[in-house]
């Protein structure tokens, strides 16, 4: 259903698709080698266990006793005291686990005193350039005409902030 989702989405927008859309089939086989047979354990980790608590650990494999048809282990890497609030939280995160597959897929979890993949930091802000007060009285008389108070701020402050970010 996403996929088919995915590729009218691309097909409207010309050749762009999803991300996740791309990545879903080269993540799938590695998600299995790993023993996710859903790859959605690992694309929504947040979803799952929350944005505080996913960007401090991270699922690694999920593994099934031989022959068994029940949930399996899942290994979650953690450090310090990530990995002691993940283990007093075990009972909650396997529950969200199994109610977002509508199944048992995780009976317990391991937990494994390891750092978590590095978190992906935001791209430092573009240096800014000072504005002249020539620069800021221009951006205030173009924007003078615009009748609601609170648009004609953010309009100027975008202003400025186009300004700012320009080429040198």
């Amino acid at each position: 259903m996403r996929e088919k989702r995915d590729q009218a989405d691309a097909s409207r927008r010309g050749s762009a698709a999803r991300l996740g859309a791309l990545l879903r089939p080269g993540l799938a086989r590695e998600a299995r080698r790993r023993g996710f047979a859903e790859v959605a354990v690992l694309t929504d980790w947040a979803l799952i266990v929350g944005t505080a608590l996913a960007s401090r650990c991270q699922p690694v494999r999920l593994s099934f006793a031989r022959g068994s048809d029940r949930g399996g282990t899942l290994v979650v890497h953690a450090m310090g005291g990530t990995a002691l609030e993940l283990q007093h939280g075990a009972p909650q995160v396997i529950q969200r686990i199994n109610q977002y597959f509508g199944r048992e897929a995780v009976a317990s979890l391991r937990i494994v005193q390891a750092p978590a993949a590095a978190a992906i930091r935001a791209p430092a802000p573009a240096a800014t350039r000072p504005l002249t007060p020539s620069t800021l009285a221009a951006i205030d008389a173009e924007v003078a005409a615009v009748a609601p108070e609170d648009l004609r701020r953010a309009l100027a402050g975008l202003g400025r902030a186009v300004h700012a970010a320009g080429s040198r």
